[in-house]
C-alpha cells in the first residue's frame, strides 16, 4: 500500500473541524507560478490562528501566547496562481500545555500540501497549563479521520 492510500482520512477535507478558504496572490508564486514553500507556512499558520481563536478567543490576555514548538510540512501536489486553497485544520492531541494538530490544504479538490504541528500555550516563555475549558473546546474540534487512531488525551 502507498502512503497516500495509507493517508486517505489525512486526505479528506471533511474529517477537519475547522476550514477557511484563501485566494492565492501573485506574491506566494514561484517563478514556475507555483506556490511557494513560504506561503504554505502562512497559509497553515491563518488555520492554526482560525482555530486558536475558537478555543482561546483573541488571545489578547497580557503575556499568554501559543507558542509554535515544531512543524512538518509534507507537499504533496503543486498549488497554482491563480486560484483557491481551502486550509483545514484539526486536533489530533491533548496534552498538559500542549496540543497537535493535524492540517491540510486542498486546491480543486486535491489535498496538495499537509502539516502537523505541536502547539504550546505559555506565559512569559513558559509553559502554562490548558484549562479544563479550553481542552473541552479543543476536544471539540479533534480530527475525525482514522489515521490518528482517533484523538490523544
Amino acid at each position: 500500500m502507498n502512503r497516500l492510500s495509507e493517508q486517505a482520512a489525512r486526505l479528506d477535507v471533511g474529517s477537519y473541524a475547522v476550514r477557511f478558504a484563501y485566494r492565492t496572490l501573485y506574491s506566494d508564486i514561484d517563478t514556475n507560478r507555483h506556490l511557494n514553500n513560504g506561503a504554505y507556512g502562512r497559509l497553515f499558520e491563518e488555520g492554526r490562528v482560525e482555530l486558536h481563536r475558537r478555543v482561546f478567543g483573541a488571545l489578547d490576555v497580557p503575556g499568554l501566547t501559543m507558542m509554535l514548538a515544531a512543524i512538518t510540512i509534507e507537499f504533496l501536489a503543486e498549488a497554482r496562481y491563480p486560484g483557491s486553497i481551502q486550509v483545514a485544520s484539526a486536533v489530533t492531541r491533548i496534552g498538559g500545555s500542549s496540543f497537535t494538530l493535524g492540517q491540510a490544504a486542498h486546491q480543486d479538490g486535491t489535498c496538495v500540501a499537509l502539516a502537523d504541528c505541536v502547539m504550546v500555550k505559555a506565559a512569559a516563555g513558559q509553559p502554562v497549563p490548558l484549562t479544563e475549558n479550553e481542552r473541552e473546546r479543543l476536544a471539540g474540534l479533534a480530527f475525525t479521520g482514522a489515521e490518528f487512531g482517533g484523538p490523544r488525551w
